[in-house]
Order: C-alpha cells, then structure tokens, then sequence
C-alpha cells in the first residue's frame, strides 16, 4: 500500500555541496547512511562563522543547531570543535588536510584574515556558550529567557520525571468514574483493566501522541453508562415472558448447525444458549453471556442457505440483544477515550498546582506561546536571536515540534519564491534521512518529515558513503533497488550512493577464497516440520557464534587482519531487536568462551534485577513484615534456598536475627538514605559476589548499581520511604525509556558487541551479524492502542477494527524496513545477514511461513503465506545475483539433517605461540580463570571467595601474643575480651560516635554496641575512659594530630572501594613487595576480577589525606610493649603491611580521579595502624604504627593490577 499523499514526481534533490549551498528560506538535506551528515553540519557551522555564503557573520550564539538526544549534542559540539580549531589552524598559516577549510580559507580575502582568525578565536573560546540544544533543551533556553514574551510564570520549575503525576492523575480517574459504577460495568472494566497501572499502561502511548485522533469517534461514557443499564434493565425484566416466544421463533428458522446444534436434535447448542440467558436474568449480577449476545443479535444470526432473518418487529428480544451487544462493544472504545481526556486534565492540573513543566510541556508551552503571541512577535525575537537553524536527525520530528520551528522560520511559506523571510536571509536547515526513521515508539513520526519533504521546495543530499568499502556499498544498493518502494512510502524513495574514493582502502584479510561483504545465509527447513521461530533463534544463534568463534581463532593465527592488524572482538557486532534476542546470542556465545556485552536502549526498570529490588524495598521498608522479607529472600540478588527460607520459619535466633538485620538497615535508609542501605545490604549477603558468579554477572552486576543510583538521586527530590517506593513501582509499570534510565554499558573491554539496532544507529563496525530479522513479529492479536495514519494525520483506531489493524501492521512493516536499512549500513567491511523461513501451525491454515510479514520477506518480494524453502531460496539467488561480486548466498543444513545444535561447538582455543597483542584477551581470560571478587583476606590466606566485613580482618590468624605477661582480672583494656567479636565491636563504636564530640555520643553509642556484641554492661566505664584515652592519644611526633581533632567532615568511615585486576599472580606482587623491602612468601590462586575490601578511616589533615586502620590485637599488658619493634612484628606476622599497600594503592586512585593537580608526594599523608589497647594520650607513639609506601611501589603495583592476562604470561 503505497503512500497516497506522494509527490516524489515534483520534487527535484540536488547533490549537496557544502561550501556553495545558499542560506536564507528552508532547505531539506537527505543524508544517507554513511555520508557524514555531521561532518557536513560541521562545516555549515565554520562557514557561518565565517560569514561565508551570508551577509555578514554569525557567532556561536546566533546559529542555533538542534538535535535530539543529550548524547548527540554532546558530538555535535566535540565534532564542531575539532571543525573550527582545524579551521584556525589553516587561517595562522598552518596546513591541514581538509578540503572544505581549504576552500574557505582560498575564498578569504588575505586583509580579511586577521578578522577571520580572530572571530575563529572567539567562537573557539565561546563554543561552550553555543546554541547547541536538544529540542527540550531550545524551549526551555526560550521559555526561561522570553518567559514575558512567551506569558509563562517566572517560577516555573522544570523535571524530567512526570510519573509521580500521572500515577496520582490516573487513581483521581479511576477513583471517580470506576468506583460508582454498576457492577455490571465495572465487571467489563476489570475484565479489561485489572487495576489503574494496567489503564497508565494502555494509555500512555495515547497520552504522549496528543495529536491523534479517535475514529471512529467514541460516545460519551456517561451517556453511554446510563444507556446500557437501562438497556440491561428493559432485558432482564422483559426475558423471563418473551423467552417462550423467542425460543419458539428460534426453532421455525433453519438454524446454522455448527453454531446451534443439529435440527434433528433440537438444537442443543441453542437450547444451552437459552439457559445462560436464564441464568444471567435469574442470578446474573453482570453482563449476558457476550458469546450468547454475538450469536443471537438479530443481524448476526446465522441461517442456513435461503434462510430469511426476522425483521425487529418479529424478534424484539433479538434485536434488544443487538442493541446491548452494540453497546457493551461500544463500552471499552468509550471509557478509553473517556480516561484520555479526564487524566490529561488531571495530569496538567496537578502540574500546573506546582508550577512544574515537563519535557511535552516544553513543547506545549512553546507552540501555544507562539500561536497566542503572532502579535508580539514572539517567533520574530527567536529568529532575530538565532537567524539560522540547523535541525539535525530532522526524520525524528514529531508534529509539535515541526510546528515549532516551522512557525519560527515559516518554512511553508517559503517554496521556491522570494518571501520576506527569504530577504531577511533566515535560514532553517533540516538534515535527516527518512530511511532511518526508527523512534516511533517515543514519539518521532516519518509522517511529519513526509509532510515538511513536501513543503519544502529545496532539496539536498548527501551521496557519497565515506563509512563502508565498495562492496558493503554495493551490496546495500542492490537489496534496496530490488523494488519502486522498498520503504512501503513513496516518499521515502532509495537513491544508491557512490562509495567513497579511499573506500578500497577498507580491506578485511581473511584466508576465504571468497572475499564478498555481503554473505546471505539461508536456513534450511524440514518440509513437513517447518521451522518454529524457538528452534529457528536457536539455529541461527549455533551458526553466528561458531562464525564469530572462527573468525576470532583465525586472527589468534594472524588469518583474519583489518589492515594489517587481527581481527578483535571488539571488532564484531552482532545486531539484535531486544533483550530476548541478546541473551540467545550471549549463551551460544558464552557456550564457546567467546566474551561480549550487551549494549540497548531499554530501560533498566525492564530487568529481572528491578522487579526483585522492588521486592527487597518492601522487606527493608517494613522490616516486621515477614511475609515482605520471606519474598525478598527468595530473590535470586540475595539467593536464599527454599531449605535456607524454612529454616527460617523454623528456627526462632535465625528468624530473629534476620528480622534485626532488615530492622537495622532500615535505620541505615532513615539515617543516611538508600544506597547506603543497599550497599550495607550487599556486603552483608555477598550481593555483589553472587551477581558475578552468574554467566551475565557483569551485566546484572551494572544494572544493580544502576538502579540504585537512580534511587538515591530520586530519593532527594521525594519525602520518605513510601514515596520513594510509589515512584519505583511506578517506573517498573510504565517502563519507559529516559536517558538516565537507558541500560548501561557493563564492560568496557574486548568483547564482541551485542547491540539492538536501535542502538546502534550512528554507530559503526568492522563486521556485522545481522541474525533475527526473518523471524516476524507476533502479530497474532491486535494491539491497544491501535495506531495509524491516514494523509499524514495520526489515527487512534479506539475500537480496533480490522482495516486499522491491518493498516498498523503495514506502518509497522515499513519501520521494520528502515531498522533494515540501519541494520545493513552499520558494517564497514563485511555482514552476515540470516535468514530462515519462520513458520507457524495452526488448525484452520496448517503450516504457513510467517516471511512475508518481515522486512526482509518484504524485499525479497515474498508477500503471502504460501512460501516454503524453494521459493526462499530462489528469491534469494535473484537478489544474489543482482550483485554477484558484493553478495554471496549460502545455504546452512537443513534443522532435520544436520542439526546445528548437535554439531560439535567450535570454541575459541588460546595458542601459547600467537602473537601476544592478537589474541583477544577478555575471550582468553574467560577461558582460563573464572571473573571474581577476590580481597585481602584471600590473597593471605589462599581463599579464593573471602568474606570482608569491616573489623573481620583484625584476628585474621590464631593469636600469638608478643608479651606474654601475667595480669589479673581487673577489668582493663588488657583484660577486655579478644577475638573476632572484640575488633567488631571496637570498630562499630569508632563508626558511629563523632570524635570530637566522643563524650556525649559514647554515652548513646556504647550500650547499643554493647547489647549488639553481647558485652557485658559492666564493661561500660572501663571502655568510655579507653575511647576517651585513646581518641587523645597523639598520632604525629609533634603532638599535632589526634583523633579527637577530626570533625565529621574530615573523615569517611568504612570507605569501601573495588578495584579492578585483569591478571594478578603472587609470583609478581612477590617480586615487587620484595623489591620495596616489604614481606612476600604470598601464594593464592591468579585472581581476575576486583580486589575488595573496606578502610575502616580515611581523614584530611593539613591537604594530605591519611588512612587509618583499627586494631584489637592483643600484644601486651602494658602500654609501654606497644612500640614500633612489637607492632611491626605484629603487622609482618598478619601481613597487615600488604593491606595498607591495597589500601593505598585505592585512596591514590580515588584522588587522582577526583584531583586536577593530585600528585602522590604532595596528597598522600601515609598510614596509621592502631593497636587500640596500647594507644593513650600519656604514652605519646605507644599503639600508633605509621609507614607511607614509596610511590614508585603504588605505581608499579596500580601497573601490575591492570596487566592482562596475555601479558602475565609472555612476560
């Protein structure tokens, strides 16, 4: 179904030449895949700048260029940047390789270069002032800075995140129009809506697309609430004496067998129909049976060939059931359009009571605020402020936002003839390409860009691909010419480009004969089986990671070069449409030892790790809930078993215990707000360690992080725990996509990149595999909110009817094309397109291919049912053949033959003998030692999973006191009890009081601490006069420095750090400890992974920063045997000196990360290890232990933490 609003005939598209293009009016460049759009921005921008093409120059402030994501803005600037300094650089005479700057600097007349420089300068100095905006971010600026002119409140408050609104808005609705309601209605609505988050779901597509409009357009729901209950009244009351009469009219009509039963038998279906309705009109409290109202409505009764249907008069209670059948139909379409329009009232309502503004009231705001004021001039004071736009990816306008600018600009009324606004040289320039038009679902509508292709008569492209080599050119052209509309739209028609003149140089080495960059690979299907989309996933999954395994065995050969480098994986993506998809790609891959990352513009409120937080908030929320807390335990993030579950409904200490457990990290969340808690949470049950036990640990790892971050920020803005978790549940409803809530990347290093095609536009790779797009959607059940347009106008088809779903599908169709097209223009060197003949069985139609309803069965020209493997394959070697030299066609074996999935599984081997900078190093390292959490505990003791806790570590060994003096049993420092329990209590203590407020605080701290640790209450002033003591105790020679010194703002308690190792072997941390002077004789597994671990102080004083550590050791009953000779013995005996090492190994990376000028001499004070019974102020030095590692050995051992794995074996 071509695009009946087209005009591809009248329009003539120009090849676009950057440094002759004209400004003034509106002009509209189409760039294609590949083209340097925003090289070509770029230059516009210096031209302009330059006053090149323009009467008089522009500054960074005057050339308003506008994109759609903080990301892109981002580029733009970087990219725009780098255009003027290589600009500036050619005006002081320097040669640059730039043949646009070249130009314009020939152009230049040599008396106007100086001013030229100079005006480079300046934009140079002022770029981070410039107006580059996403399109929010424009009417923000606008609204902010002409918010008289545009009539807005001074006040007013901007937010990104509007679903505490609409949460609220939607329960004010259903509150007042569901709760009244008869309960035969309100039956129909929770059938249909469970609850108000199931109508904001349904709903929030509609609510975003203001523009749409209902067809056919829906009854009043208050009218047609009453209507129905009175029709349902007249029925009830009138069936018990008219269903003789009916029943007897039944039986003269030659009734349809199938639906009512045989003739001969009294149709028994009929007589079963009759006896609902007797039922319902007896007992019913809701609707008649609705099969029984579709059966018997007087115009849908089915008859036998001749059979004649009654008219009304005749079968009055018939034609009462079609009356009530018409309007129960009518019911849901009615209520919808009803809650659109009562919670967009409600949402604006509560907005406005607030005098917030969100993201679509920006745009609101700005369009009403131009329309009202045409006047005043309020679109003249923007175009007079920025007399030149650039709208970049314009294919992801929306109407409100064309309107926009159109009304600033008046790009309609400039077609091809000399306006007003043509004089006054204002110029709008929209870049995008129709063919990647991707983002329908948040809000972006090609129908906008097909309108303004029309209304625009200047027309530009961009035709040379500067992205791909020759062949990856040619193949693309050649899939896409196949037909007169390959994106279903006139409108949008495919014009091939030329591949670039260094695009030969773009070469991919490999040991095939056959060196095609297009490689077609067809599924094979057994005939009377055909191939389910499950098993087809499957297959396709198997073939792309034994490639991907091959391709990266052969570079560890030096076989597959980019250049004359080897192929990494880094080099390799694989492009997906969702998460689903990835995770069966990053199986078979993982399968096969091969590492990847999974990159997506989902949400990160979509994932399992969200919807079991949520779970975890309610137990930590209400720690006396059990219920809550036995829900949170079964969660996979805290792993309990269902043995683990009932011991704890079985045993009284382990139940108490948890319950306090949560009880006190709900205090945490009061007391110092949620990612504490979480943290505190995570260390306590090893979170962290057994999300990276899992084979995608590192990505659940990320988005567990992420979230909680996104809850610690939210938790700023709202009051209290409750609010807190009303708005997580909210975001995991509603699910949508924000940028601060996108996925984030999990890793960083060599991996193949699994990418959703979303994602990836704009991106670019080496290769590309291109698995599932065969594999249709499911298209078996009609969408709600059912949308389409028709003449460009956006259509919300409220009572889903079958020509609007078939119309949708068609829409949807077409973006599946353009997500081909994007697909297809990511590789530079080579893809790997898949295809299989995805069938489905059912009853009535038996096996039908589902191809035709795909992008690529579209292309192919496969456009029915009636497709088997014959037909696949015969279209695929007509398009093969279009262009033999680019493509090449291969078929995989057939699922019956030779199953895939029983074929051995090619796994990446590590060769000892290749080079070491080909093998790909995360693939190697996942092959050899498993990714974990290792920390100080277990590099001393050879533990490969090593509980830390702050205060664990302070009888890491059975203790062997230095002095062994008699003492009696006063109770003392000395006395005091030792172990495990002693140092944590000592250490909870220290955590909790403010030092220099210690005698106040130890009088509320020291019973809690006490009770928790089971000390005796007895022990009471003997502690407070230790802590007193001690916190006095002198740590420098001078007398400069004590605890008791350290304000709260000084100090971070239980600093907890992770620090990354890709390969740490003890052999070499012996080494470089022994080369420093330092104990070795270290001997634990390689650990790859993080190093963790806590810093029970770490404080500021004098600008250098000083760790300290908290030591229960018992070395004497004096504290006069607490010197240096005796606590070194102690440190090297517990190898605590390597602890202090880790310790400052991380402190040096925190400061250098959060530091300009951080040098190690200058900021690191060094370390304090104190031995707490031997620390008093009367005994200067006695119990303190202070050593600063040389910076020479922190920065060999930070070297040492970041070698590879392929490194620590060559070297």
């Amino acid at each position: 179904m071509a695009d009946s609003t087209s005009t591809t005939a009248t329009i003539v598209t120009e090849p676009l030449d950057t440094l002759t293009l004209p400004f003034g009016g509106s002009r509209l460049i189409e760039a294609s895949a590949g083209t340097g759009k925003t090289f070509t921005i770029a230059g516009l921008y210096v031209r302009l700048l330059l006053g090149h093409g323009i009467e008089s120059p522009l500054t960074c402030e005057q050339i308003l260029v506008v994109t759609f994501t903080n990301a892109a803005t981002g580029e733009l600037r970087d990219r725009i940047r780098k255009k003027i300094q290589l600009a500036y650089r050619r005006f002081i005479g320097l040669e640059v390789n730039d043949d646009l700057i070249n130009a314009l600097y020939e152009a230049t007349a040599e008396d106007n270069l100086p001013l030229a420089r100079k005006r480079l300068d300046l934009a140079l100095k002022s770029l981070d002032e410039a107006a580059i905006y996403t399109i929010h971010g424009f009417c923000q600026r606008i609204l902010a800075d002409m918010a008289f002119e545009s009539s807005l409140l001074f006040e007013s408050e901007f937010t990104l995140d509007d679903s505490e609104f609409l949460h609220h808005a939607v329960r004010d609705f259903w509150r007042e129009k569901c709760y009244p309601l008869s309960g035969s209605l309100a039956d129909v609505i929770q059938a249909k809506f469970s609850d108000p988050d199931a109508l904001s779901r349904q709903l929030r597509p509609i609510l975003g697309a203001s523009s749409a409009i209902a067809k056919p357009a829906p009854q009043a729901f208050d009218k047609l609430e009453v209507n129905l209950n009175e029709s349902l009244n007249r029925f009830k009351l009138s069936w018990p004496t008219a269903r003789e009469q009916t029943e007897t009219l039944l039986h003269s009509l030659p009734l349809n067998g199938a639906r009512f039963g045989k003739q001969a038998d009294g149709y028994p279906k009929l007589a079963v129909m009759l006896d609902a309705l007797d039922n319902w009109a007896t007992f019913g409290q809701g609707l008649p049976p609705a099969k029984v109202l579709d059966a018997l409505s007087l115009n849908n009764l089915k008859l036998n060939k001749g059979g004649q249907i009654p008219t009304a008069q005749e079968a009055p209670e018939l034609a009462h059931m079609e009356r009530l059948a018409e309007l129960i139909a009518c019911l849901i379409p009615s209520f919808l359009y009803c809650a659109r329009d009562g919670i967009s009232k409600r949402f604006a309502a509560q907005k406005l009571e607030r005098n917030l503004l969100t993201p679509d009231d920006l745009l609101l705001t700005l369009a009403g605020a131009l329309k009202a004021s045409q006047e005043h001039g309020l679109a003249s004071s923007i175009s007079q402020r920025f007399p030149v736009a650039l709208i970049d990816e314009f294919q992801d306008t929306d109407p409100l936002q064309f309107e926009i600018f159109n009304t600033i600009y008046q790009a309609d009324a400039d077609i091809g003839s000399e306006t007003e606004k043509a004089k006054d040289k204002l110029s709008l320039l929209m870049i995008g390409d129709p063919k990647q038009a991707i983002y329908a679902f948040r809000g972006a509508d090609i129908h906008t860009y097909i309108h303004a292709r029309e209304q625009t008569a200047k027309h530009y492209n961009l035709d040379t691909n500067y992205r791909s080599n020759k062949q990856m050119v040619d193949a693309v052209n050649g899939i896409f010419s196949q037909k007169d509309d390959p994106f279903i739209s006139e409108s949008i028609p495919f014009e091939s480009v030329k591949a670039s003149s260094f695009a030969n140089s773009k070469v991919l080495t490999e040991q095939k004969t056959d060196d095609s960059a297009l490689r077609i690979r067809v599924l094979s299907e057994e005939a009377e089986k055909g191939l389910n989309k499950t098993t087809a996933r499957r297959l396709l999954a198997d073939d792309v990671a034994n490639e991907i395994t091959s391709l990266l065995t052969d570079a560890q050969q030096n076989r597959c070069l980019i250049g004359n480098a080897p192929l990494k994986a880094k080099d390799i993506a694989v492009l997906v449409r969702d998460r689903h998809e990835a995770n069966v790609i990053k199986s078979a891959l993982n399968q096969r030892q091969v590492g990847a990352v999974f990159l997506s513009r989902d949400s990160v409120f979509n994932t399992l790790e969200a919807r079991e937080l949520a779970l975890v908030l309610y137990a930590i929320s209400d720690p006396k809930d059990e219920r809550a807390l036995r829900s949170a335990l079964a969660t996979s993030l805290l792993g309990y078993s269902a043995e683990a579950i009932h011991q704890f409904n079985q045993d009284e200490d382990k139940r108490q215990a948890l319950l306090e457990q949560f009880a006190e990290l709900n205090q945490v969340w009061i007391r110092r707000g949620i990612m504490p808690a979480l943290l505190t949470l995570a260390s306590q049950t090893q979170i962290i360690e057994r999300l990276l036990s899992d084979s995608d640990g590192e990505r659940r790892l990320t988005d567990f992080r992420h979230l909680g971050e996104l809850l610690q920020q939210k938790a700023t803005e709202l009051d209290g725990m409750s609010a807190l978790i009303n708005w997580f549940e909210q975001a995991l409803i509603e699910n949508q996509p924000s940028e601060d809530a996108q996925l984030r990347l999990e890793s960083e290093q060599n991996l193949v990149q699994i990418v959703t095609i979303h994602k990836s536009k704009g991106l670019e790779y080496p290769i590309c595999f291109i698995p599932f797009v065969s594999l249709s959607r499911d298209n078996r059940k009609k969408p709600s909110p059912m949308l389409y347009h028709d003449n460009n106008k956006l259509i919300w088809d409220i009572e889903q009817t079958d020509e609007g779903w078939e119309r949708q599908k068609r829409e949807t169709l077409a973006e599946d094309l353009r997500l081909l097209y994007v697909a297809l223009t990511r590789p530079v060197l080579k893809c790997y397109l898949y295809i299989a003949n995805h069938s489905r069985f059912t009853k009535k139609s038996g096996m039908t291919s589902q191809l035709h309803e795909t992008a690529i069965g579209y292309l192919l020209g496969i456009d029915d049912k009636a497709c088997d493997y014959d037909r696949l394959l015969t279209q695929a070697k007509r398009l093969q053949q279009t262009c033999p030299i680019a493509m090449r066609l291969e078929e995989l074996p057939a699922a019956g033959t030779t199953h895939l999935a029983d074929m051995d599984i090619v796994q990446l081997e590590s060769s000892d003998t290749a080079p070491v900078s080909y093998a790909p190093k995360t693939l190697k390292r996942a092959h050899i030692t498993p990714w974990r959490v290792g920390s100080y505990s277990g590099l001393v003791k050879h533990v490969a999973h090593e509980k830390v806790l702050p205060g664990a570590d302070d009888e890491v060994f059975p203790e062997v006191d230095v002095i062994t003096d008699e003492v009696d049993d006063t109770p003392s420092r000395f006395t005091f009890e030792r172990g495990a329990n002693a140092g944590s209590f000592m250490h909870l203590v220290l955590e909790l009081i403010d030092f220099t407020n210690a005698d106040s605080d130890l009088n509320e701290q020291l019973p809690v601490a006490m009770l928790k640790y089971g000390i005796d209450e007895s022990w009471t002033e003997v502690l407070k006069d230790w802590y007193m003591d001690l916190l006095h105790a002198p740590l420098a020679n001078d007398g400069s420095l004590m605890l008791a010194q350290l304000t709260q703002q000084q100090k971070l308690v239980e600093m907890e750090f992770y620090l990354p190792i890709n390969a740490l072997h003890a052999d070499k941390l012996n080494a470089l400890l022994i080369e420093y002077g330092y104990s070795a004789g270290l001997n634990f597994d390689e650990l790859q992974g993080m190093l963790k671990g806590f810093i029970d102080l770490t404080f500021e004083h004098n600008n250098q920063y000083f760790i300290a550590d908290y030591k229960s050791n018992h070395l004497g009953n004096d504290t006069s045997v607490y010197h240096n000779q005796n606590m070194l013995q102690a440190i090297r005996s517990h190898r605590y000196d390597l602890q202090y090492i880790i310790y400052t190994l991380a402190l040096h990376r925190y400061l250098a990360l959060r530091m300009a000028n951080y040098d190690y001499d200058l900021h690191i004070g060094g370390s304090f290890y104190l031995f707490l019974r031997g620390m008093s102020a009367n005994a200067p030095q006695s119990g303190v232990f202070y050593d600063k590692p040389p910076k020479a050995l922190i920065e060999k051992l930070d070297a040492l933490f970041s070698e590879t794995a392929t490194d620590a074996e060559v070297k």
